[in-house]
């Protein structure tokens, strides 16, 4: 069984509060828990912490710069876990990999995408 990944970036104060509320009441790892961005985790199975923390690193950065997005939450439990299986019989994995990089461009690009879908439709 994986690990369940999800991200909300762009929060602000109060909607913040309930997603940590919420994912502390489900029992998740909150991997980051920063100003305006949540990453819980869903422990199931385990994985080198080194490597996972050199993802979160890189997805922390990319979402920095979709400020102006509104609200994003994506759930990247396929992605997350599919970025670890590759990397993890990399000996020296940087930031700047493409199996990260792209991975995680692609999930965050998706999501905007789909929101502004949903948002022109209603």
């Amino acid at each position: 069984m994986e690990n369940e990944y999800e991200v909300i970036a762009n929060l602000n104060e109060e909607t913040k509060k309930i997603y940590e509320k919420h994912y502390n009441s489900a029992k998740y790892d909150l991997l980051i828990n920063s100003e305006d961005m949540i990453l819980a985790k869903k422990t199931n199975a385990d994985v080198n912490k080194e490597k996972e923390e050199i993802v979160i690193n890189v997805l922390q950065s990319m979402l920095r710069k979709y400020k102006g997005q509104g609200v994003i939450y994506i759930n990247l439990t396929k992605v997350f876990n599919s970025i670890l299986k590759k990397i993890n019989d990399m000996p020296d994995v940087r930031g700047s990999n493409n199996a990260i990089t792209w991975p995680l461009r692609q999930a965050i690009t998706k999501a905007i995408v789909e929101k502004i879908n949903k948002n022109s439709i209603t």
